[in-house]
This record gives C-alpha cells, sequence and structure tokens, in this order.
C-alpha cells in the first residue's frame, strides 16, 4: 500500500476542520482518512484523492490498517492513536494546554486556528481552509433559514426564547421559511419552539436522521444560526452563510479563523470564555453571555451576511 494516511477520529467540528489538510495531501498523493463510521460522510465530501476508511475498533485494528502507508498524519493524537502507531514515523498534532488554560482564565491570548495547526502538522504549504463539495442549492422560490437548538453543551446553547423570537422575525421580516434543527433528543424543545412561534412556516427537523441527512439539509439553506458546534463548521466548509453565535465559548479557542465574518456575541462578557466545550453550568451564575442576546441585532446581523 502507499500514499498518505489521516486520522482524525472525532468529533464532528474537528473532522471538518481536518478537510483542508486532507485536501492539500491529496494534491501528491491519495489521502486514506480514517475516522469514526459516524463521519464518514463528511470525509466523502472532501473534494480530491481522498477515500474514507471507518474505524470502531481497538487500537491494534487501526495499527493493522496502518500497514504500508509512506506516511503517516495522526491529527487525534490520543491514547488510541499513539498505541496504534508506536514504533512508527508519525507526524502528529500537538496543541498547548497551558495556552487554552490561560485563555479559559481571561488572558488576552488566542489558541492559533486549529485547521492552521492541522495543516502545519502535514506542512508548511498549502490552504488550511476546510472545504466540502456542495451537490445542492437553496430553493429559490423561498428564503431558508436554519436555526440550531438544543445541544450536549446547555451553556453553549442560544436560549429557546430567543429561537422563538428570531424565527418570528425572520418570517415577518424576511418571508422566510424556518427549520429548527438539532439531534434526536432535542426534538421535545424544538416542537416546543415551533409550537410557541404558532407560525406555518416554522417547523422542526431534529432527528431526522444522521450526519449525512445533516449535510443534505444545511448546503440547501440559505442560513444557517448556530451555536458555535459541529453544524456551523459544516455550513462554513459547504460555503452556506451562518451566524455563530458564542456564548460560553469564545473564537479565541481556535476553532474558528480571526477573519470569520459570522461571530456574534454578546461584549463585553468578562468570565467568556468558561469552558473548552461550554458547559453545564454558568460558574458566575447570571448567565449573561446568553440572556443579554438581543434576537433583532442578531437578525440584522445575519442578514448582513447574505446580502
Amino acid at each position: 500500500m502507499s500514499g498518505n494516511l489521516l486520522v482524525r477520529l472525532h468529533s464532528l467540528g474537528d473532522v471538518v476542520l481536518a478537510s483542508g489538510t486532507a485536501v492539500s495531501m491529496a494534491k501528491h498523493k491519495q489521502v486514506t482518512f480514517a475516522t469514526r463510521a459516524v463521519y464518514e460522510p463528511i470525509v466523502r465530501r472532501i473534494p480530491g484523492k481522498v477515500k474514507s476508511v471507518p474505524f470502531n475498533g481497538s487500537w491494534r485494528d487501526l495499527r493493522k490498517s496502518s500497514e504500508g502507508f509512506e506516511t503517516i498524519v495522526d491529527l487525534q493524537n490520543n491514547l488510541t492513536t499513539k498505541l496504534a502507531f508506536a514504533g512508527k514515523k508519525v507526524s502528529r498534532f500537538r496543541f498547548s494546554r497551558r495556552l487554552r488554560r490561560k485563555v479559559l482564565l481571561g488572558a488576552k491570548v488566542k489558541m492559533p486556528w486549529r485547521a492552521e495547526e492541522y495543516l502545519r502538522t502535514w506542512s508548511d504549504q498549502g490552504d488550511p481552509t476546510p472545504v466540502l463539495s456542495r451537490f445542492n442549492e437553496p430553493d429559490s422560490d423561498v428564503f431558508t433559514v436554519g436555526i440550531v437548538a438544543g445541544g450536549g453543551w446547555p451553556m453553549k446553547s442560544i436560549p429557546h426564547g430567543v429561537v422563538i423570537e428570531l424565527s418570528r422575525l425572520f418570517c415577518d421580516i424576511s418571508h422566510a421559511r424556518v427549520l429548527i434543527m438539532g439531534d434526536s433528543s432535542d426534538l421535545p424543545l424544538t416542537e416546543y419552539i415551533v409550537n410557541q412561534c404558532g407560525y406555518r412556516n416554522v417547523k422542526t427537523i431534529a432527528g431526522e436522521g444522521g450526519v449525512s441527512q445533516l449535510i443534505n439539509r444545511i448546503e440547501k439553506l440559505d442560513l444557517l444560526i448556530s451555536p458555535d458546534s459541529g453544524p456551523a463548521h459544516l455550513a462554513m466548509a459547504l460555503g452556506v452563510p451562518v451566524q455563530v453565535v458564542f456564548t460560553s465559548t469564545s473564537p479565541s479557542l481556535g476553532f474558528w479563523a480571526e477573519d470569520f465574518e459570522g461571530a456574534f456575541m454578546v461584549n463585553p462578557i468578562l468570565c467568556r470564555p468558561c469552558h473548552r466545550h461550554g458547559g453545564k453550568k454558568c460558574s458566575t451564575g447570571d448567565q449573561q453571555c446568553r440572556r443579554m442576546l438581543v434576537p433583532r441585532e442578531m437578525y440584522q446581523e445575519a442578514m448582513c451576511l447574505v446580502h
């Protein structure tokens, strides 16, 4: 076997962020991208000579499947991959936990953009920008907006009251069709949001399928409103305008490029970011980063992304 092996086992956002590195690597030789089976639909959208290999086994399985590759680029760098590639020549992604701790403690520093760091693991040349092939365009007859509700980290989510009012604004002012998005665990919340809106143009599509269906839905949107999460990264890589609502997290954590235009956040919030993933409880108890969001301001800034 020849070619390059690129490894990023999880999570959704990180697999998307690794797509630019995969494209750069594929300009030289065939790239085999090892990831969890659930994220294979993302890899299948990466343009160029990139193929996916699902991995749901042990480090021994990964070691066996890595035999014969000329180059191994390990963007996961956890215990599984360290055991799998022990004794092999490997380029491993590394980041500074000390710097991240400084960011979380409020120091005026920033983590480097993760996509750039992934590319540097491979080479100093190339474009780190995440990119996925877009196969479908929005419906030309109706302006379609997706809003991501819920999520596994409550402090990072957009408050449901804000989602309700934002949906009404898009319907009333832009005559939009609004799709409330989330996974299956978010379905009760999204149904509540739809019922509270009371608008026929607002409906829930939460939990309707896996990553493949999520990609299909996002690429047909004119605009996505999302917390700092996987769907937002998918939209950016697909070329869909996206407003990323930062509450308890921040671009300073390194998951968004410094020139990213779609960031929306309430300033100043001195305790932000308070948790690398967003957190489940507010450290100060007042949830200012969520409570002070103004739907009309969000709407106005979001519309600037599509005009």
